[in-house]
């Protein structure tokens, strides 16, 4: 057995015995209070002793300049790895700025995804995760998103959710980490893209870590309640907002994907970028666990 795996359950047996001590035998999330009953939601989290893929979807829809494939996923000893590698290949791809399916369109990066098949909304959230050691180039994330439904038309109505717990954008350092929002709703009768850049005061989060999260393991957690929703860092507190449109039930993910020099943002998505090099591929993400509770 790694080490690392012997100081994971010897955390979760502290945890254990301090829970037993207060009346609930079961890991507590660092924000509990003393009175408080916080439920493990197995169904969406995993300490990844195996690769399970009835709780995950490791080949799930596409919609990136990447494409997800199954074993671009893979779990050793206790961890999820995520990859990302340079493989031309052919798939249909939406075009947004000719608002065109497109098929045959030429891709050269497939990645890891691990998508959970039950859904939630409120809870706290945690992972411990090491980002990948390529930089700059991809974005190691921690995130939920609800599906897209447009038969809701009625002002206010919310079509779309997505928390990002965490992603490791890498724009300026390998130091920048964004915690965001982003949402569709129903403004003036028409559905409207709410995303950080558009609408910062109620959609992003920046911060600056004081570590490289390609060096080792760190937690990103996020506290979802039907107010608020609150970001954390290695348990301290690094985001606030107001929980205006996140209510919609959504799949916890964690996901590798492309960035720039790779990528260029036009037309509201990700279009592949000249730059095609393979330096630096495969790269990978590491998730030694991830966990949710829900307040009872």
């Amino acid at each position: 057995m790694k080490t690392n795996n012997k100081v994971k359950l010897i955390a979760i047996s502290l945890s254990l015995i301090l829970g037993s001590a207060g009346g609930n035998a079961q890991p507590m999330p660092h924000i509990a209070q003393p009175g408080e009953n916080w439920v493990l939601q197995t169904e969406r989290s995993d300490e990844f002793d195996i690769k399970d893929a009835e709780k995950w979807n490791f080949q799930t829809e596409n919609y990136g300049v990447w494409s997800w494939k199954d074993e671009n996923a893979s779990v050793s000893d206790g961890i999820l790895k995520l990859t990302t590698k340079r493989e031309t290949h052919l798939r249909t791809f939406w075009d947004g700025c000719n608002k065109t399916k497109v098929p045959k369109y030429r891709l050269f990066y497939t990645s890891g995804v691990a998508k959970s098949r039950a859904t939630g909304n409120y809870g706290y959230y945690e992972a411990r995760i090491k980002g990948a050691d390529k930089f700059p180039g991809v974005s190691p994330a921690f995130w939920m998103y609800s599906k897209i439904d447009r038969t809701l038309t009625n002002e206010g109505d919310v079509q779309y959710s997505e928390i990002d717990v965490v992603e490791l954008t890498q724009k300026q350092t390998v130091q920048e980490s964004d915690h965001d929002l982003h949402n569709i709703v129903i403004k003036d009768g028409a559905p409207k893209w709410m995303r950080p850049g558009s609408s910062p005061e109620t959609n992003h989060n920046g911060y600056h870590l004081p570590f490289d999260p390609s060096e080792d393991f760190h937690t990103y957690g996020v506290n979802v309640t039907k107010n608020d929703i609150t970001w954390y860092v290695d348990n301290v507190q690094v985001g606030y907002k107001k929980n205006l449109y996140w209510h919609r039930e959504m799949n916890l993910t964690l996901s590798q994907g492309l960035r720039a020099p790779h990528t260029q943002w036009k037309c509201n998505q990700f279009y592949p970028s000249d730059n095609q090099s393979a330096q630096g591929f495969p790269t990978s993400m590491e998730i030694d666990y991830v966990r949710t509770w829900l307040k009872q």
